[in-house]
């Protein structure tokens, strides 16, 4: 835990991310959003890169050959079709908060990450030092507003007002788009247990989802608030096994009620893919 600790803080110091990334990775997915504005789109670099956080999850225990390979990030670039995959979401988002009138911008490889792995690992210390750092640039360049793409990132940066003076109001894309696209059918759904349980934003994209006209299916000891499960990876990086035991229960639960399935965070995506027999989407590919 001590190693995986101190590579985190090192590569933070390093990469600006919890480990070695090329930043072109995370922001070549658009060049049309001007760089300057008080209103930002806040990627945190989650829907880019979380494809290969479990090829580097199995690292963990060997940290030691880890840090300081530069040359990681080459090695673990995500796939073209997932890199593609992410970079076609980002940008059904932008569409859809541009139709609703919001003058956007983006901080491409300057975008700083959101130290939403500090805050869930524990380290409140190192998330309150990350979190001042960001809340200071980002009251450098006359932001007033970041409009957020994931869980994680969102609730790290609603947790910041906790630690440090943080004066930038943090809203999700979720509160601010509109369904674009008319589907036909039903898919069942697996909550992100943070805009469930813990950002009141479950009711919020469940009628954007059935707005769009699709029929969920559920069932209450699945899909109910209280009763629905974690993916499993939140913890991959301290356990990479029990992530994998949990993913694999979860998938079969769901799997029980449909073969298509929609997910509304990146990490959920990468973790259940692989165990659910069907097909996996994220919200803003189907309704945007």
């Amino acid at each position: 835990m001590e190693g995986l600790r101190s590579l985190l803080l090192e590569s933070l110091s390093r990469y600006g991310m919890p480990f070695p990334v090329d930043k072109k990775v995370c922001s070549s997915w658009t060049n049309e959003l001007p760089r300057n504005g008080s209103t930002i789109i806040f990627t945190s670099c989650m829907y880019q890169i979380e494809p290969v956080v479990p090829i580097l999850s199995k690292f963990g225990p060997y940290t030691g050959i880890l840090r300081g390979v530069a040359s990681l990030a080459k090695m673990v670039k995500p796939p073209k079709e997932e890199l593609e995959r992410a970079y076609r979401i980002l940008n059904n988002i932008v569409k859809a908060i541009k139709r609703k009138g919001v003058d956007l911008a983006y901080l491409y490889e300057e975008e700083p990450y959101s130290g939403a792995v500090l805050l869930e690992m524990g380290m409140l210390d190192e998330f309150a030092e990350h979190a001042r750092k960001v809340s200071e640039m980002l009251k450098e360049r006359g932001i007033t507003r970041v409009i957020t793409v994931d869980p994680h990132t969102h609730n790290a940066l609603k947790r910041y007002e906790e630690f440090v003076k943080f004066d930038v109001e943090v809203v999700s894309y979720l509160e601010v788009i509109d369904p674009s696209k008319k589907v036909e059918g039903g898919f069942t759904i697996h909550d992100s247990c943070l805009y469930s349980r813990f950002l009141n934003l479950r009711e919020k994209y469940r009628s954007l989802i059935l707005n769009s006209g699709i029929s969920l299916k559920e069932d209450f000891f699945v899909t109910g608030r209280e009763t629905s499960t974690c993916c499993g990876g939140p913890i991959g990086g301290v356990d990479p096994k029990l992530s994998e035991e949990i993913a694999k229960r979860r998938a079969s639960e769901l799997n029980r009620l449909s073969d298509k399935l929609l997910v509304v965070c990146p990490i959920c995506y990468v973790t259940l893919s692989p165990h659910f027999k069907g097909e996996v989407k994220d919200v803003a590919e189907v309704i945007l």
